[in-house]
């Protein structure tokens, strides 16, 4: 099984996760991790759900109208 991860930012630096996984189909968007987790200990804490998509340009859709990019 792979998974494929896009990031998305917006112009206040949140980023946000947009997760494919060919195990159930369809995609999820999530809480990107900040680099402070891995530094407080915090990587270990669940990350947000915000949005599950059955496809992915309805997904890419919802990211751009929240104000979301993709990173290049």
């Amino acid at each position: 099984m792979s998974f494929r991860v896009e990031v998305w930012r917006d112009e206040h630096g949140t980023c946000w996760e947009l997760v494919e996984s060919g195990f159930e189909g369809g995609c999820i968007v999530r809480e990107g991790r900040s680099s402070l987790d891995y530094l407080d200990g915090d990587v270990r804490e669940g990350v947000d759900l915000i949005a599950r998509f059955s496809d992915v340009e309805d997904a890419r859709a919802f990211l751009s109208s929240e104000g979301f990019e993709p990173e290049v």
